[in-house]
C-alpha cells in the first residue's frame, strides 16, 4: 500500500507501514539527491519500502516534519534564511535583489515595487525594531477563464499582476502572531496565540472542518468579531493543525511571528485581495519554521484554510499566486491539482476596470456566494440519485463534459435537475440526504426565490467546459476565439444588457424547451456546442455588466467579462496594446467621469511572477 506522508517525530515511519521488512528509521537524513523510487536511508543502510510508480522521496528530513511522498525537487516551496533588514534594505536600495525576474523588463514597475518593499522595511522596523526578517510579496490574481468552478474540479487560467501584498515578518520563540497593518488608520493591528485558535480536538475530515469553521464563525458574528482582517491571518490554524496526529499531539507546534502586512490590491474587487493575506500568512510560517512542504501541498492548506472565515471557495486563488510565471497563463487544474501554461497573447494587456461597487464577502453578499455553491452540491446530489449510470465516470461537476459524455446525454442529465426548488422541496426528494443538506443550508439564508439549481449547474458544467478548452485556444494563439470564451463567460453572470444606452433586463433560462431544442439539433451545430452555454449564476450587477458591454463597443477588445467571485468588483478585457489609450479614456468619460468615480480604477496590468521571497 502507497503512504501519503512521511511523520518524523522520535521516529521515522510511513502512515500506513510501508516498510516492506517492519523496519522503522531512527533521526534519518535522507540524501538531497533521489536515491531511487523504492529505498530510504537508515543509518547510511538502504531500507526497502513501497512508493507509488515514478515517484522518489529526496530532500533533507528534520526531526518533526511531514514529507510529502510524491515529493520533486522542482515542487518544493522554496525560502531563504531570514535576513537582517538592514542587509535586505541595503540589498534592494543597490538593486543587488533582481526584481527583473518577478516583473520582466518593465522599469516603471521595478521602480515603484522596490519603492514600496523600502517603505515596508522601514514600517516594520518602527514597529518592532531592527530583526531578522522575511520579505514576501504575493500578487493580485486575475483568473481570464473558469469562474466559480475551481472547487467542482473545474480548471482556471489566471495570470497574477503587479499590485501585491506584501509582508515583512521576523519570527517568534512562542506561538503567538503580533499582527499590524501599514495602513494602520484604516487596519488596526491586533494578535493570537495559535493554541488558543486551534480546535480543541484533531479535526478528522473537510466534513469536520467545515463543521467547526462555521461553529467559529457564528461565535464570531455573536462576539461582533467576523469583520476583522486578521481573521485572514488566523487561517494559518489549519497549517497547525495538518501537523497533528490522530492523539491530537503535533508533530511539529509552529512558532509565530511578527507581522507588518502592506496591500495595494484593490479590495473587494474580485482580484484575490484577501486570499493573497492567507499565502503570504502560509509562506511566512512555512519559512520561519523551516517546514517541508510541496507547492501542492500548501495550495490545498491555503484553499481549506480560508474557510476559516466563513466562505467555502476553492484554492483556484491560492493556485494562480503561488504558480503563476511571468509572461503566461497558468492552466490549473483541481483533483488532483496539475499546472500547464500558455504563452500570453503578445501585443495585448489585460485591463481591469473597478466598478468601486465592493463585494463584501463578510457581510451580505457571502450568504449569495454561499447559495450558488450549495446549487452545484444539491444538483450534484440530484443528478446522482436520479442518474446512477453517470457514478463510474463522474466524481466532480466538472466530469460532465464532452470527454465523457455525447451532447444529447448531457442537455438530458441536465434537464433532470429542477429548474428552482425550494428548502422544504429538496428536503422531500432527497430524505435519505437530510443531514448533508441541513450543513450546508445553516452555511447561508435561504433565498426567497428558491433555489436556481438547473440554471447554476448548466452554468458550472459549460464554465468547466470554458476552462478546459481555453488551454488549446491559447497554446494556437487564437485571440478571436478567446474573446468570444470571454463573452459567452459573462453572458453567464449577467442581469442586465445594455443596448444603445438602454438598460434591458437579462432573460436566460435552461428550461425544457431551451434543452429540447439542443437535443434536436445536430451535434456539429455551432449553438449546440458545451462551451457556448452561458447558464445563468447571476453574480454579476448593473454596473460590471455596465463596464463590459461599454468595453465590448470599443475598437481593439476582443473580451470583456467579470472577475472574481463577482456581486461587485472589477471586469477585466483583453485589449491590443495599440488601442489601450484609446479604451482608457473611453472608460474615464463613459463611467468613472461621469459616475464621479476615481480614474485609479483603471489598471494596465501585465503577466508577473507569482508568489516569491525576496533576499
Amino acid at each position: 500500500m502507497a503512504a501519503s506522508r512521511i511523520v518524523i517525530k522520535d521516529r521515522v515511519f510511513f502512515k500506513e507501514k510501508v516498510f516492506t521488512n517492519g523496519s522503522r528509521v531512527v533521526n534519518s537524513t535522507l540524501e538531497n539527491s533521489i536515491i531511487g523510487p523504492n529505498s530510504l536511508i537508515k543509518d547510511s543502510t538502504l531500507v526497502n519500502c513501497v512508493v507509488e510508480p515514478n515517484c522518489s522521496i529526496s530532500g533533507e528530513v528534520l526531526k518533526g516534519q511531514i514529507i510529502e511522498e510524491n515529493y520533486p525537487k522542482i515542487d518544493a516551496i522554496k525560502y531563504p534564511a531570514p535576513l537582517d533588514i538592514r542587509v535586505l534594505r541595503s540589498r534592494l536600495e543597490k538593486e543587488v535583489i533582481d526584481l527583473s525576474k518577478f516583473f520582466g523588463n518593465y522599469s516603471e514597475i521595478i521602480s515603484e515595487r522596490r519603492e514600496v518593499y523600502l517603505r515596508v522595511l522601514d514600517r516594520f522596523e518602527e514597529v518592532f525594531g531592527s530583526r531578522k526578517v522575511f520579505l514576501v510579496r504575493v500578487p493580485g490574481r486575475v483568473n481570464l477563464m473558469g469562474r466559480h468552478v475551481d472547487h467542482r474540479g473545474g480548471y482556471v487560467n489566471p495570470i497574477v499582476f503587479n499590485k501585491e501584498v506584501v509582508l515583512v515578518a521576523s519570527p517568534r520563540n512562542d506561538d503567538k502572531f503580533v499582527v499590524e497593518n501599514f495602513h494602520s488608520e484604516e487596519f488596526s493591528g491586533g494578535s493570537f496565540r495559535l493554541s488558543e485558535e486551534i480546535p480543541k480536538r484533531k479535526i478528522s475530515s473537510i466534513e469536520d472542518w467545515r463543521k467547526w469553521t462555521q461553529e467559529k464563525y457564528e461565535e464570531r458574528t455573536r462576539r461582533g468579531e467576523e469583520k476583522s482582517w486578521i481573521n485572514y491571518v488566523k487561517t494559518v490554524v489549519y497549517l497547525q493543525e495538518y501537523y497533528r496526529l490522530d492523539d491530537s499531539s503535533f508533530v511539529n507546534k509552529l512558532r509565530g511571528l511578527d507581522m507588518l502586512f502592506y496591500g495595494d490590491i484593490p479590495m473587494s474587487a474580485g482580484l484575490s485581495s484577501s486570499s493573497a493575506l492567507v499565502v503570504a500568512t502560509y509562506l511566512a510560517t512555512v519559512a520561519a519554521n523551516r517546514l517541508i512542504i510541496s507547492k501542492r501541498r500548501l495550495v490545498e492548506l491555503c484553499g481549506y484554510g480560508e474557510w476559516y472565515v466563513g466562505t467555502r471557495g476553492g484554492c483556484g486563488d491560492h493556485a494562480a499566486m503561488i504558480w503563476s510565471k511571468a509572461g503566461y497563463v497558468s492552466h490549473i487544474g483541481f483533483f488532483p491539482l496539475r499546472v500547464s501554461y500558455a504563452k500570453f497573447p503578445s501585443n495585448y494587456r489585460i485591463l481591469v476596470c473597478n466598478s468601486f461597487v465592493e463585494a463584501k464577502k463578510m457581510t451580505g453578499a457571502k450568504d449569495i456566494f454561499n447559495q450558488r455553491v450549495a446549487c452545484y452540491e444539491i444538483g450534484f446530489m440530484i443528478l446522482k440519485k436520479k442518474c446512477p449510470d453517470i457514478l463510474s465516470k463522474v466524481r466532480y461537476l466538472r466530469d460532465i463534459n464532452t470527454l465523457n459524455f455525447d451532447l444529447n446525454t448531457i442537455y438530458s442529465m441536465v434537464k433532470e435537475l429542477p429548474l428552482r426548488a425550494s428548502r422544504e422541496e429538496l428536503l422531500k426528494q432527497l430524505p435519505e440526504m437530510r443531514e448533508k443538506l441541513m450543513r450546508i443550508f445553516r452555511e447561508h439564508k435561504e433565498p426567497p426565490e428558491g433555489y436556481y439549481i438547473r440554471d447554476v449547474c448548466l452554468f458550472g458544467i459549460a464554465e468547466c467546459e470554458r476552462s478546459r478548452i481555453v488551454y488549446d485556444v491559447l497554446s494556437r494563439g487564437d485571440v478571436k476565439e478567446f474573446g468570444e470564451l470571454m463573452k459567452i463567460s459573462h453572458d453567464g453572470d449577467r442581469v442586465v444588457k445594455y443596448r444603445d444606452s438602454r438598460e434591458e433586463e437579462w432573460e436566460w433560462s435552461a428550461s425544457d424547451e431551451y434543452l429540447e431544442h439542443l437535443i434536436s439539433l445536430p451535434d456539429d451545430h455551432p449553438n449546440k456546442q458545451l462551451f457556448r452555454q452561458p447558464g445563468a449564476y447571476r453574480c454579476s450587477i448593473r454596473e460590471t455588466d455596465y463596464l463590459v458591454d461599454l468595453l465590448l463597443k470599443q475598437e481593439g477588445v476582443v473580451g470583456a467579462q467579470l472577475a472574481g467571485a463577482g456581486l461587485g468588483g472589477c471586469v477585466i478585457a483583453l485589449v491590443h496594446e495599440k488601442y489601450v489609450k484609446k479604451v482608457v479614456e473611453a472608460l474615464y468619460r463613459e463611467y468613472y467621469d461621469k459616475c464621479s468615480k476615481p480614474r485609479t480604477g483603471v489598471l494596465v496590468c501585465v503577466p508577473v511572477e507569482g508568489a516569491s521571497f525576496l533576499a
